[in-house]
């Protein structure tokens, strides 16, 4: 009977959770100005200053033809994590995979300022007057979050972190992983239940990879790079992807759950959270190694954004995947010419021809970028959105009336 009354609390949790509307999959690349279509520009905590503190759709201060959302943070910024720019979705995500583009901001003008920059989903309902969310197995408050962050002092850290119920005597789970990635060391990597702990070290299943490649000098102040983390019920898997060679995934952190652990014991986040950014001064959270660096900002300190991209578990999945035996051949394949280069797609016609379809696959059959174009003659030229990164096979399809070509390309 007691395995019944479990199996019937988490029936009912699964159901509250899928009740909701959640996002569904978007890309935003911040080329416009104004508040980005699938986020909303959160205030609501901040005290003091309301400046504006951000800006979208501006040219970068180290890639002047990259269009970025830029936030920024000010000498007033009181200490917090709501008293900067915080952007969130509308709606809540779930299990998929999250990713951006993004660099942090140089403090060579200051090496000891405290601040963070967050890459992460967040939903906490302690923070309501009467919490309406409780884990009925132990009476916590549902706190959900999963996170990317830069402590701006040491920009070769990467902070990675997942955190499962809270309660205001400060009982919460937290697991967590720190990696010098220009030398790829493994600081540290922990289970905590307190602010004032360092926490346990995780072994075995929780602890891999226990070896990273290093990135030779990274330094996440001076480039942009590409992070992520996949989220899925029985594990969380984080990433960065090589700037020499995208098509190359450097794995962070790949944590499971053992196999003997309970459900009620669980420290990977079941409940559907907000996909967010922001930037945000501390006082009270040095970078490692660093005990000095809580000061507050003597000027403006800007991290800029390039995009980021949400991909719901179920468009990521069991893909089909495109090979050479199920690409159709024709003589029309010599008729259409292709080429790429620094992501402009440049195609011509044998003949005349006024519309034409183009699409481009990964290799294992995803869609990346589909578009209907108008040709005037037998030329016509487009762009290549900036989600599909340097260095990626993919297959290339271009349909007109009467001619089609399929073949495989790559991206320089």
């Amino acid at each position: 009977m007691k395995i019944k009354v479990v199996f019937l609390a988490i029936f009912v949790i699964a159901a509250s959770v899928f009740a909701q509307v959640l996002m569904e999959s978007f890309f935003e690349d911040f080329n416009n100005a104004g508040v980005p279509p699938n986020f909303r520009f959160d205030m609501s905590n901040a005290q003091g200053i309301n400046r504006n503190v951000w800006e979208s759709g501006v040219a970068s201060a180290v890639e002047p033809q990259t269009r970025v959302i830029r936030l920024d943070i000010h000498p007033d910024n009181p200490a917090g994590a709501w008293q900067g720019p915080n952007f969130n979705t509308p709606s809540r995500t779930l299990y998929g995979r999250y990713s951006t583009r993004v660099r942090i901001p140089d403090v060579s003008a200051q090496p000891n300022v405290g601040a963070v920059v967050g890459f992460y989903t967040y939903f906490n309902d302690y923070w309501q007057e009467t919490p309406t969310t409780i884990c009925p197995h132990t009476g916590l408050v549902i706190n959900s979050e999963i996170d990317i962050e830069w402590l701006i002092a040491h920009p070769q850290l990467i902070y990675l972190t997942a955190w499962t119920h809270f309660t205001d005597g400060g009982n919460f789970r937290k697991i967590g992983r720190i990696i010098n990635m220009a030398t790829g060391d493994i600081i540290s990597t922990t289970f905590g239940t307190s602010f004032a702990s360092d926490g346990t070290p995780l072994t075995g299943v929780e602890n891999q990879p226990t070896t990273i490649r290093a990135i030779p000098d990274f330094d996440a102040s001076k480039n942009f790079y590409t992070y992520g983390f996949d989220w899925r019920s029985d594990n969380i898997r984080w990433w960065i992807l090589n700037p020499e060679n995208e098509q190359d995934t450097i794995v962070l952190w790949n944590y499971r759950e053992p196999e003997n652990r309970l459900s009620n014991e669980s420290r990977i986040t079941h409940y559907p959270a907000n996909f967010m950014i922001n930037f945000w001064h501390t006082n009270d959270w040095p970078a490692e190694g660093m005990p000095q660096s809580i000061q507050a900002p003597n000027r403006v300190f800007s991290a800029e954004f390039d995009w980021v991209r949400y991909e719901r578990l179920e468009d990521i999945v069991n893909p089909i995947r495109i090979t050479e035996r199920n690409i159709s051949s024709s003589q029309t394949n010599k008729a259409i010419n292709a080429s790429i280069f620094n992501r402009q797609l440049d195609l011509s016609f044998p003949t005349n021809v006024q519309n034409a379809d183009v699409a481009l696959y990964d290799t294992r059959g995803r869609l990346l970028f589909q578009r209907d174009i108008k040709v005037n003659g037998n030329f016509a030229s487009l762009s290549i959105p900036k989600t599909i990164v340097r260095n990626q096979a993919a297959i290339l399809q271009v349909k007109t009336n009467n001619i089609n070509l399929t073949k495989q390309v790559l991206f320089r």
